[in-house]
């Protein structure tokens, strides 16, 4: 009886509750409450208020707004074609090609005497042992023109035209080491020009224009503008090298991707591994691009113009993406070499699961052998 009342009495009470609490509401004020971001990049918002009456969001602005949000430009390297520079009376031609890991200068310096096109010799101030100067023998106008070849596999062509040049790539092949493919040596050459301003008291570099002092020794001056469009052609090569193994490895993921498992051979893996590291040690190791040449650490204005020209070819930060996108690869085919790994291990695991079970068939074949044999016995 006790119970049957309890329950008569629950029943009354919720349905008053439910005439009161609308009305309640309806005459008080709605209660709003703050509630502030933890977090920092949200710290100078609005708060956000919120109606519990009708148990909507209403925020009074917008937390952070998209276009307060400034926007880093990609800076990319716009490589110059032969079109692009205009030609100008008093402007000459400069070419730099990476044919090559390295030359062979002493042998090249040889054939260039045999060849008896180009007179070889070294920077009039100084003497630079990684360096082979090539003045033409036969003058075409009277700008001479001048062909400098870096031990490092790269050559600077200074007033001399395509055809010239190409015959030139043509002909310092057999001093070659390691040669990069002809579509990489034509697709990442760099193309300046250069003049002769009579107002000019010192060597600089203007947009895409060197400008050199007139009647003087520019020698050294051309040597630094050279060697900083060497080092762009050379990382232009290791970056079309990059993008060739990047290409292969973005195949891979994408049959991780497709398969969930990854159809590669332990061997593949290694050698691929391989040839990121090597490109990675030339990179950073082997080459000037992370810091400045030896010998412009006693020349300040050959180290203003190389730095300024290097600055130019956005080389430092091309280097720096370069070796991300190297790290990026090594982490891909290291996961592929781990997984390649396992795949032997659970292939040794099955072999010789394979050989405990052939081992207990000839145990029981001859267990069975040896009861054939008793019965037979008996």
């Amino acid at each position: 009886m006790t119970v049957f009342i309890s329950k008569i009495v629950s029943r009354s009470l919720r349905q008053v509750s439910k005439t009161i609490v609308p009305c309640i509401s309806d005459c008080l004020p709605a209660r709003t409450y703050s509630f502030q971001k933890k977090n920092v990049l949200f710290r100078n918002g609005q708060p956000f208020f919120r109606k519990y009456s009708n148990d909507n969001i209403i925020p009074t602005t917008m937390a952070m707004d998209d276009t307060c949000l400034p926007l880093k430009k990609k800076t990319v390297h716009k490589k110059l074609e032969l079109e692009d520079l205009t030609k100008k009376e008093g402007h000459f031609l400069t070419l730099a090609y990476a044919t090559a890991y390295s030359y062979d200068l002493k042998a090249l310096r040889e054939g260039l005497l045999q060849q008896k096109l180009y007179e070889p010799g070294t920077l009039k101030a100084q003497e630079i042992g990684d360096v082979v100067v090539a003045n033409a023998v036969y003058a075409i106008g009277d700008e001479p023109r001048e062909i400098i070849f870096f031990r490092e596999g790269a050559v600077v062509f200074w007033n001399c035209t395509e055809l010239e040049a190409n015959n030139v790539l043509e002909f310092v092949k057999p001093y070659e080491e390691e040669s990069y493919p002809t579509d990489v040596v034509k697709k990442e050459r760099e193309v300046m020009s250069y003049q002769y301003q009579p107002t000019a008291k010192r060597c600089y570099l203007q947009e895409s224009c060197f400008v050199l002092v007139p009647n003087n020794d520019n020698s050294l001056e051309r040597y630094s503008f050279s060697h900083a469009m060497a080092q762009s052609a050379r990382l232009g090569a290791w970056e079309a090298r990059l993008a060739a193994l990047a290409a292969d490895v973005r195949a891979h993921a994408a049959v991780m991707q497709r398969d969930g498992a990854a159809h590669v051979e332990k061997k593949e893996v290694v050698r691929k591994l391989g040839e990121l590291f090597s490109l990675r040690h030339r990179l950073n190791v082997e080459s000037d691009l992370l810091d400045t040449p030896d010998f412009y650490w006693e020349e300040e204005r050959l180290e203003r113009l190389y730095s300024n020209t290097v600055a130019y070819f956005t080389i430092p930060r091309r280097t720096r993406v370069l070796n991300e996108r190297l790290s990026h690869c090594v982490e891909l085919l290291e996961l592929l070499s781990s997984w390649a790994a396992d795949r032997h291990h659970v292939r040794l695991e099955w072999m010789v699961i394979a050989l405990i079970l052939a081992e207990v068939c000839f145990e029981l074949l001859h267990c069975c052998e040896r009861y054939l044999f008793d019965s037979h016995q008996r």
